[in-house]
């Protein structure tokens, strides 16, 4: 039965939203990370898609189009995601509903059949650790998860890679955060690339650091669906996400 791991990057060129938001008119699609294996058993082979242009609907088409093009080459009985209900799945289903209203990629169905066997594990991780979510936390961030799990999920730090001084003086932590790409890492990506300067040694340092950060977001999943429980979670945190209707 394969098994199949799905995460995005986002980022917000045009709006910061506001804080806890999760409207989807605040973020562009910048990378997919993903993982496959036939089995549960197997080591994961992975994939990271990364924006080849600018913030233009056409680049958006293409990533899409790289996305269902990995997917159709393999077996993919299931889908796992970490918060997938909330954030990938959604993001990704109303993208796919806004370029179908103007062109015939019909990205919404296929979109919905991706996640049709969708299992959310963030949802089994909070049930199976509810002991540590804090007053109105409704999930665990991945890293507890896997600490908790006692998975060695890797930690992505800036200090092994190489930038001039100033290049990324917004970001004060050590680690590289999902937050990170979504307000600056993703547009100086795409930023580079627009520019043509990706033959330049910042943008590949900046380049392997993403793909690092990317893989080492669904590298593990698969592990970590396996402690939890593996097959036993598919009825009960199966989920779509909300605006999916699969019977329409």
């Amino acid at each position: 039965m394969g098994t199949l791991v799905l995460d995005i990057e986002t980022a917000s060129p045009f709006e910061e939203p506001p804080t806890n938001s999760n409207d989807t008119q605040y973020y562009e699609l910048f990378a997919v990370s993903i993982a496959y294996a036939d089995d549960l058993e197997s080591a994961p082979e992975t994939e990271v898609l990364f924006r080849r242009g600018g913030w233009e609907e056409s680049y958006t088409i293409d990533l899409y189009q790289r996305m269902f093009e990995w997917c159709d080459e393999r077996d993919v009985d299931r889908v796992l995601t970490y918060n997938g209900t909330w954030f990938d799945g959604k993001h990704l289903l109303n993208w796919a509903s806004d370029i179908d209203a103007t062109t015939n990629y019909d990205f919404l169905e296929r979109t919905k059949a991706l996640f049709k066997n969708h299992i959310d594990i963030a949802l089994a991780a909070a049930d199976e650790y509810s002991d540590e979510l804090r007053d109105n936390q409704q999930i665990l961030p991945d890293w507890k998860a896997y600490d908790l799990a006692g998975i060695d999920n890797d930690s992505i730090w800036y200090d092994n890679y190489e930038f001039p001084a100033t290049y990324l003086s917004e970001i004060d932590e050590s680690g590289v955060q999902g937050k990170h790409i979504g307000q600056v890492l993703g547009e100086r990506y795409v930023a580079n690339v627009t520019a043509g300067i990706e033959h330049t040694s910042v943008h590949r340092e900046l380049t392997q650091l993403l793909e690092d950060y990317c893989r080492s977001d669904v590298a593990d999943l698969i592990e970590l669906y396996t402690v939890l429980g593996g097959p036993t979670l598919d009825g009960t945190y199966r989920r779509a996400p909300a605006e999916i209707d699969y019977d329409t």
